[in-house]
């Protein structure tokens, strides 16, 4: 396959960047740090390269899984590579395949140039690996593989995802002292959803987050943050579907003892701190994703547990403990207002969050448990 079959573009841009124009040779990251050296022209050269690398054997995997039928490099025709956004540790790319005139595929190149960036990025591979192989239903993307790429100005990681068509991220936005979440789309433009649509985005993160927590080893999905975009939101016929893209970590977030003598012992009580620490860290974000940290209200707690149950229901038919929903209810209980205080506070403690969450975290906290007693005591 040759180079004349890549075009690169980059969002917001309408014509195409070609090899020595002003685009090709800006910094990557458009300003100076520790990776400033690589260019936009690098990153994408990287790319290609990447792509390129044993007859394009990763991507034809990836169209097989997507056609599920075998590709051959002949009927690829034209790959079209957009430079989508720069997050913290990755640059996302979109990656268009044209294989006819009227088949086209879209994948997603997360790339890495930091050092931060290059030890998630392999990490993070093998998680999302791991996961999709072990859950049954995938709010995760299938990925296709990863591989790093050596360069004269260093090297740069990248893996080969699936792309969620028409999913979007979503943040708390603010006109005249009046917030709303606004779905975003590439080009910077938005559209307003009501309060009540955006309760069920909330409520569908808490129940795909409870899903993937394991009863038994007490692992997590963790960190993650609204601010980052880790979840991506796509409007369809009336309803809210909603996707994991990230997983830089999936750990236990206790000291407890997950051998088989003290399994038991600690589900309930390592639930409970997963729960707790769900609801606080639900109603984070900063305004438009990049602004000022803000606390999301009331009616957020509210989806917070209702996505959490749901999620403990599925649970329910999967492991051998029960009525899930019923027993963690009756637990919960068992707790009054200044224990789950104590235990929030222990939480806030435990270094997970920014200064500008914790003070914003400890103002509301004792209105915050009062809200979860409330909810569960009517449960």
């Amino acid at each position: 396959m040759q180079s004349r079959f890549f075009h690169f573009f980059i969002s917001g841009e309408e014509k195409e960047v070609f090899p020595g124009a002003c685009l090709w040779k800006l910094p990557l990251s458009g300003e100076t740090t520790e990776e400033s050296g690589i260019t936009i022209g690098d990153y994408f050269s990287a790319a290609r390269q990447f792509l390129l690398k044993n007859d394009v054997t990763l991507l034809k995997s990836g169209l097989e899984a997507v056609f599920n039928a075998l590709v051959q490099m002949d009927q690829i025709h034209k790959i079209v590579v957009f430079l989508e956004k720069h997050g913290a540790l990755y640059h996302p790319l979109k990656i268009q395949v044209d294989i006819s005139e009227s088949r086209t595929c879209s994948f997603v190149l997360n790339g890495a140039v930091s050092s931060a960036g290059l030890a998630l990025i392999e990490n993070e591979y093998g998680l999302i690996s791991r996961m999709n192989q072990a859950y049954s239903k995938h709010y995760l993307p299938q990925v296709f593989g990863s591989d790093f790429i050596k360069t004269d100005k260093g090297k740069i990681g990248f893996f080969l995802g699936e792309w969620f068509d028409g999913y979007k991220e979503f943040h708390v936005t603010e006109d005249q002292g009046n917030r709303q979440i606004v779905i975003w789309e590439s080009d910077g433009s938005g559209h307003y959803i009501s309060e009540t649509d955006a309760l069920e985005i909330y409520q569908e993160i808490s129940r795909i987050l409870t899903y993937y927590y394991d009863l038994e080893t007490f692992e997590q999905i963790f960190p993650w943050h609204h601010a980052a975009g880790d979840f991506i939101v796509r409007p369809a016929a009336g309803n809210l579907f909603v996707r994991l893209i990230t997983v830089r970590g999936y750990a236990p977030l206790t000291d407890f003892s997950s051998g088989e003598a003290d399994k038991k012992t600690h589900i309930l009580p390592c639930l409970l701190f997963f729960f707790l620490n769900l609801t606080v860290r639900m109603r984070l974000d900063r305004l438009n994703g990049t602004g000022k940290t803000i606390l999301l209200g009331k009616r957020v707690i509210t989806a917070t547990c209702d996505g959490f149950l749901k999620g403990l229901d599925e649970k329910s038919m999967a492991y051998d403990f029960g009525d899930l929903r019923s027993v963690f209810i009756e637990f919960f209980r068992q707790f009054n207002l200044e224990q789950i205080i104590g235990i929030m506070e222990n939480i806030l403690e435990s270094g997970h969050s920014e200064p500008s969450e914790i003070n914003l975290l400890e103002q509301d906290l004792e209105f915050h448990c009062k809200t979860l007693q409330l909810i569960f005591k009517n449960s």
